[in-house]
């Protein structure tokens, strides 16, 4: 029973990333246009609490706090952004979803079907073996 559950749970999830990958330009602008105005907004409230908190310091990490969690894919609080997402500081890409939950580059528009797959399925392995 649970691995029909978890088959269709895989279904479910590579069906939704086909239909995610598929390219509609007119789409693609007006969800680029909302997030350009909310990333904007985002931006400056940070700034504005960074500025009364009165500290310099632009990571929410701090390094004690990553090498006692073991599943951190780096103990440097430069590799994270404001939202706390993964981006490591010389990385490839600067895009959080370019990686996976190891911390490997794997940006999701260059693997393949099967890649897609494989990852899913590790994914939903780790977090059910949790």
């Amino acid at each position: 029973m649970k691995k029909i559950c978890l088959l269709f749970i895989l279904v479910g999830i590579v069906a939704v990333i086909g239909a995610c990958s598929s390219e509609d330009s007119t789409d693609d602008t007006s969800v680029n246009s909302v997030d350009s105005s909310t990333d904007d907004l985002t931006d400056d409230t940070s700034d504005e609490l960074d500025t009364d908190s009165g500290e310099s310091d632009s990571s929410i990490y701090t390094e004690e706090e990553l090498e006692s969690d073991p599943k951190t894919p780096s103990s440097n609080p430069n590799d994270y952004n404001d939202d706390a997402e993964y981006v490591p500081e010389n990385g490839v890409s600067d895009n959080p979803a370019d990686y996976n939950a190891n911390g490997e580059y794997k940006p999701v528009e260059d693997m393949t079907q099967e890649e897609i797959e494989k990852e899913l399925e590790s994914m939903i392995g780790d977090s059910i073996n949790q």
